[in-house]
């Protein structure tokens, strides 16, 4: 079954002083561009995370965004960042200016705004190291949880897809079987007509039988669309046998439907016939609304 590449999934999930909230969401995209926005103490398990979503789902722009959160017992996240003083660059500062206070004579007093703002590093931002497995023991459960709600929504989607491009596939099928019966029609027209045209310009001339058949034996080739409308019915059942199969699907769709537009407009130029053109028309606009669903199949 197709499995559409619009979905959407979220997870909480919270243990000791731990919340995570994780949301995933992904759009149609030709290849796989996943985007991962998580805090920083979990860089070290970005790899792994990577690795199990694109085993996952395989196309899509897909985005990951990861949560963590302190519980409301005031406990706080792991990796917060802690504030510690550089105590040896605030004393070395200080003396050196002391030392200009004393040399130069001057005024005034070192205080703590001053010295803040002055020496901006003298605060060193420090993260709370932890131990990734430990982190994965939460957040790898939780993960595969957030990748099956995504798969049960993009199969969802994907059956509603499937019903729609197999009512279209079926539609255009039913087509090409009417402009199959109008070619058939339309050869046997063309050719009396030509006969009939040739006979009126010779007029009294006695026409060669022998010749005259060459030229509609010619005509039937030109006008012949057989091999067409073989290789159209060959690629809807190619078509039709795909939907049904599991797994990545969509490009070889889109591959198809490719080829079927081609085949379709080689009918029209071929028939030189007003009937196969507007029907090809027809099935041209079918085939997009296909091709449109099928930009959103893994």
């Amino acid at each position: 079954m197709p499995r559409s590449m619009t979905t959407f999934s979220r997870v909480e999930v919270s243990e000791g002083e731990l919340a995570l909230v994780m949301e995933l969401k992904s759009i149609n995209s030709r290849y796989c561009d996943l985007v991962i926005r998580a805090p920083r103490w979990a860089s070290p398990l970005e790899d792994r995370i990577r690795k199990l979503i694109q085993g996952r789902l395989q196309r899509g722009r897909i985005e990951l965004n990861i949560q963590a959160s302190g519980r409301t017992n005031g406990l706080t996240s792991p990796g917060i960042a802690s504030f510690e003083p550089d105590t040896a660059l605030a004393r070395t500062y200080i003396e050196a200016a002391l030392r200009l206070k004393q040399e130069l004579g001057l005024e005034g007093v070192v205080d703590l705004p001053l010295l803040l703002k002055a020496l901006p590093g003298i605060i060193i931002i420090k993260d709370k190291e932890e131990d990734p497995e430990n982190m994965w023991q939460l957040m790898g459960p939780a993960l595969e949880r957030l990748l099956d709600e995504a798969e049960d929504m993009a199969l969802g989607e994907g059956s509603a897809l499937q019903k729609d491009m197999t009512t279209r596939i079926e539609y255009i099928e039913a087509q090409l079987n009417e402009i199959s019966k109008r070619a058939s029609t339309h050869l046997v027209e063309a050719q009396r007509a030509m006969s009939e045209r040739i006979k009126a310009i010779l007029k009294d001339v006695p026409v060669d039988e022998s010749k005259l058949a060459q030229e509609l034996a010619v005509l039937a080739d030109r006008l012949d669309i057989t091999e067409e409308l073989v290789r159209a019915e060959s690629h809807i059942g190619q078509f039709k046998k795909l939907l049904s199969e599991n797994g990545p699907i969509g490009r070889r769709l889109d591959f198809l439907l490719q080829e079927l537009f081609r085949e379709i407009n080689t009918m029209a130029v071929k028939s030189a016939d007003s009937t196969i053109s507007h029907i090809c028309v027809e099935i041209k606009g079918a085939l997009e609304k296909i091709r449109e669903q099928v930009q959103n199949i893994v």
